[in-house]
């Protein structure tokens, strides 16, 4: 691996005020659509690319913020959000649904406070080591909190290859501190690390690899129930208090 290099690249994101100092995303259809239902979002920009990226506008409480729906991995998700916060936007909260590694209920939120960087695109933002702190997971937890929330809280393991979530692999992530699995935090940590935004993220479990055999329970027909609706609310509650 080249070794990292603190310097900026030779492409740089667009420069876009969108009028907010915070943005709200999430990666499944049914929790963006729970923010479009009660907030009623209005599209007003897009993110062009491979794939454009929607950008949505909402106001709460005379509070301006900005939404949009994040492409799933590592890469896609921070070129997304570097796109989203390359202008006026400073703070990001991410939400969205993850595998459990411990015995934790299906629809569970879990607070990372930490993520195993099994994915590559961290490692192009900061320097290598195994894990990455999610600096703004004690924020998150008293928000939860105060909402009335239960929630657990632990490490994360980010991998960009889902298929290759071999046993021994959990076992170790397990004995590392790691109650959770997802696709993208480690990355979207890094990525405001280097450029000084501020990361608020939490999950909701869905699938299970904590036994001797998976269990996907709702991740092949994800919907949403009482605890998305619950989910999105905090963290649009959130986003508010950080304006």
């Amino acid at each position: 691996m080249i070794k990292f290099i603190d310097e900026e690249g030779i492409i740089s994101p667009v420069k876009r005020d969108l009028g907010a100092t915070v943005a709200v995303t999430t990666f499944s259809d049914h929790l963006f659509g729970e923010l479009v239902k009660k907030y009623g979002l209005k599209q007003f920009d897009v993110i062009p690319g491979g794939i454009e990226v929607p950008v949505y506008e909402f106001e709460v409480d005379g509070k301006r913020l900005v939404a949009y729906q994040s492409p799933v991995g590592a890469p896609a998700a921070v070129g997304a959000l570097e796109e989203v916060a390359g202008g006026s936007v400073k703070s990001v909260v991410a939400f969205g649904i993850c595998g459990a590694l411990a015995d934790i209920p299906t629809r569970r939120l879990v607070v990372p406070d930490r993520a195993f960087r099994d994915e590559g695109t961290s490692y192009h933002y900061a320097p290598p080591s195994d894990f990455i702190e999610l600096c703004g997971s004690e924020t998150v937890a008293k928000h939860l909190e105060g909402c009335g929330l239960k929630y657990v809280k632990g490490g994360a393991w980010t991998t960009d290859g889902f298929y290759r979530e071999t046993r021994s692999r959990m076992d170790y992530m397990r004995a590392n501190g790691c109650i959770a699995v997802d696709m993208e935090c480690a990355a979207l940590q890094a990525v405001c690390n280097f450029r000084g935004y501020d990361f608020y993220t939490f999950f909701i479990t869905a699938d299970s690899l904590a036994g001797d055999e998976w269990e996907p329970n709702y991740i092949l027909a994800p919907g949403a129930t009482d605890v998305e609706t619950l989910a999105a609310s905090a963290a649009v509650e959130l986003a508010k208090k950080l304006c």
